[in-house]
């Protein structure tokens, strides 16, 4: 239904951003039409699909075009405190905004089509990432791989790393401590170290050097 009120009203967002600070004790319809009035007279517009280094320098020049900006707003992980791939453009008028929507959205930038919608207002808290890592939620349970925006999804990275110390076997840990002994029961490098002089020592004896003297011999 979002989806074709959004066809028939342009101004309306098939996006219901759940953190919208709507009436006390409001049912999930009230809030709803809260939401959408919101965005039918809000001055500002969401900017998604950034790359990670698009700067705000691009994104003020581009969207100036449609107007006098008030405000840019730069979507950062939360975490972090990086670009992560959308922003916040405020504008004095909301035909300024109404153009940027109709006019941009869609543009390419640094390779990447932009998606330009309207937005309720930002509120101080609302430029910081809402994944669990710091990001955006999208980009933590992406699958493919995105050069724009940091290669795979966060959570695709650590199941990649898991794999890859998974993978790590007997001969790549010897490798890196240059002893056998280390893992396979000997606690360190001086132990192991010892442990193999003694076999040396068992395989070749001493051999008596023939220019060494008795104690007895004059």
């Amino acid at each position: 239904m979002a989806r074709l009120l959004k066809l028939l009203d342009p101004t309306i967002s098939a996006y219901f951003d759940r953190r919208f600070p709507s009436s006390a004790h409001s049912s999930d319809a009230q809030k709803r039409i809260e939401f959408d009035e919101a965005l039918r007279t809000s001055t500002t517009v969401y900017i998604g699909n950034l790359a990670f280094t698009t700067s705000d320098f691009q994104l003020y020049e581009l969207f100036s075009k449609a107007g006098d900006i008030k405000r840019l707003i730069m979507g950062l992980d939360a975490n972090k405190r990086t670009p992560c791939g959308f922003c916040f453009v405020s504008y004095f008028t909301r035909k300024d905004a109404e153009s940027a929507v109709k006019y941009i959205n869609g543009s390419m930038m640094d390779g990447r089509s932009i998606r330009v919608d309207h937005d309720w207002g930002f509120v101080e808290g609302r430029q910081f990432g809402r994944g669990k890592t710091g990001g955006q939620v999208r980009d933590e349970h992406r699958t493919d791989f995105d050069q724009g925006r940091g290669g795979y999804g966060t959570l695709m990275w650590q199941e990649i790393e898991a794999r890859q110390l998974n993978a790590v076997g007997q001969d790549d840990l010897e490798a890196a401590y240059g002893q056998r002994e280390v893992h396979v029961g000997y606690p360190n490098k001086a132990t192991a170290a010892r442990k193999q002089q003694r076999r040396d020592n068992d395989a070749y004896p001493a051999q008596r050097n023939p220019r060494a003297r008795d104690d007895d011999d004059d």
